[in-house]
């Protein structure tokens, strides 16, 4: 062992152990980390803080500046764009953007004055649920949600709901934003205790995806669901019901463009909200976020006054495209409102030939079945077979077979059927032409064996 170690070895024995950590010397900052320090507090104060103190102060100033937009200059954050404020709860801190309406105001062609004056019935017509009987659009909340996932699972957060209601002579509408993941427990709580005593919510797929969302979000968060009890009107597939027929797409915005008017310029793609949110959350640049609540606060407008135009076309039958009457009358008729039903179907009989025409004459053919009226029935089957509809060959085919006796007629309907069929392909075709080939096979026989001379 060398000299200068065993003299080193000797002093660590002989002292009393090692200093306390606030008496050791403080160590120099390395040279990275004091021109960081400079950085973002200016020149480094040597005031006797030890490394631990001095990594704090630098993590805390680094907290407080805003962050790059990805350009080198910081973006400017959101609430510098967007006219809310943050609401402090037992939970946290979030960020919350209120504004209102007056009901005249028009959204699209659509006033809001229209939510509260509708036979509270006609959601129950439009969804065909007797649980949604007297269900008032006037104390309904209208709901959406943006979130971080499209797919949802318990991974997926909605980091943003919009919620809207009448009050008074105003449409209300309020955004529950968290701004970092760490606000999701305090936007929660803010939501549930506006929400509480909600009893009637609105929205569009929010069945499959918005509510469940909130719902496992919630239960996460070990926080009571405060939308439980509530009765739930989803309008995407009454929306489908009524308009499917004429609108390739029944998606909001398709609806919005279509039904109500309105265009969006410069609106956020769905599919990009999820990336721009995490953007957000990395940059603290406000201004992609800001369009997103724009897009929140559209779709929620949008949701409010959709459903208040379709319960009015259900209660005052106000639709004039042909495929919409159609579709309307096929709403009612689907709610064992005959009377109006029929009455939507004949608007359609004073119009020229075509598919809605037939389809119409087949379904009150159908209903004039069913009540026994089948001389009526007979003659909606033969106006549309005239136009060479194969169900309309069928049910005439089976009529003639079975209940009038009339072979050769029964015969007849069935060869038409089979050449209206040919060279057409299809699984419902296939099986169409099958029955008819199997039709033809048995009314032959039959045939035959009428007029088979008897023997002895």
């Amino acid at each position: 062992m060398s000299s200068a170690l065993g003299e080193r070895l000797r002093r660590l024995r002989r002292s009393d152990g090692p200093l306390p950590l606030r008496e050791r010397p403080v160590p120099a900052a390395p040279e990275g980390l004091a021109r960081l320090e400079a950085r973002l507090i200016g020149a480094p104060d040597d005031d006797g803080l030890s490394l631990k103190e001095r990594l704090e102060r630098l993590v805390a100033a680094a907290a407080r500046r805003p962050r790059a937009n990805g350009l080198g200059a910081p973006g400017p954050p959101l609430e510098e764009l967007l006219s809310g404020r943050r609401v402090e709860n037992a939970r946290g801190e979030f960020f919350l953007v209120e504004d209102d309406v007056h009901l005249e105001t028009l959204h699209g062609a659509v006033p809001f004055t229209r939510l509260r004056a509708l036979d509270p019935d006609a959601v129950s017509i439009l969804t065909g649920q007797s649980a949604l009987g007297a269900f008032d659009l006037r104390r309904a909340v209208f709901l959406d949600t943006e979130t971080t996932g499209l797919a949802g699972g318990t991974g997926t957060a909605a980091f943003l709901v919009g919620v809207g209601w009448v009050e008074g002579e105003r449409f209300r509408f309020r955004q529950y934003f968290m701004r970092d993941y760490h606000e999701e427990p305090a936007l929660l709580r803010g939501l549930a205790d506006d929400l509480a005593g909600c009893e009637r919510i609105v929205t569009f797929n929010g069945g499959l995806f918005d509510v469940p969302l909130l719902e496992t979000r919630y239960a996460l968060n070990r926080e009571r669901f405060p939308l439980a009890q509530a009765l739930h009107f989803d309008l995407l597939h009454p929306a489908r019901r009524l308009w499917k027929a004429r609108l390739e797409s029944c998606r909001l915005q398709s609806l919005e463009r279509a039904l109500l008017g309105v265009t969006r310029r410069g609106d956020v793609p769905g599919e990009e909200i999820p990336r721009i949110y995490f953007d957000f959350v990395r940059r603290r640049d406000g201004r992609a976020m800001a369009r997103v609540l724009e897009h929140n606060r559209l779709d929620v407008l949008s949701l409010a006054a959709l459903a208040a135009l379709a319960c009015q076309w259900v209660e005052g039958g106000h639709a004039e495209d042909l495929r919409d009457v159609y579709c309307l009358a096929r709403v009612l008729e689907r709610a064992s409102l005959y009377e109006r039903s029929e009455e939507q179907y004949r608007r359609l009989l004073a119009q020229a030939p075509g598919p809605v025409r037939t389809a119409s004459l087949l379904r009150l053919a159908a209903r004039a079945k069913k009540a026994g009226q089948m001389e009526t029935a007979v003659a909606y089957w033969e106006e549309a077979a005239q136009g060479g509809d194969w169900l309309a060959l069928r049910e005439l085919a089976l009529h003639h077979e079975h209940r009038s006796r009339d072979l050769p007629a029964a015969l007849s309907a069935v060869e038409s059927g089979l050449g209206r069929l040919d060279g057409e392909h299809g699984p419902g075709t296939r099986r169409a032409v099958e029955d008819f080939h199997h039709r033809r096979q048995r009314l032959l026989a039959k045939l035959s064996r009428r007029h088979r001379p008897s023997v002895g």
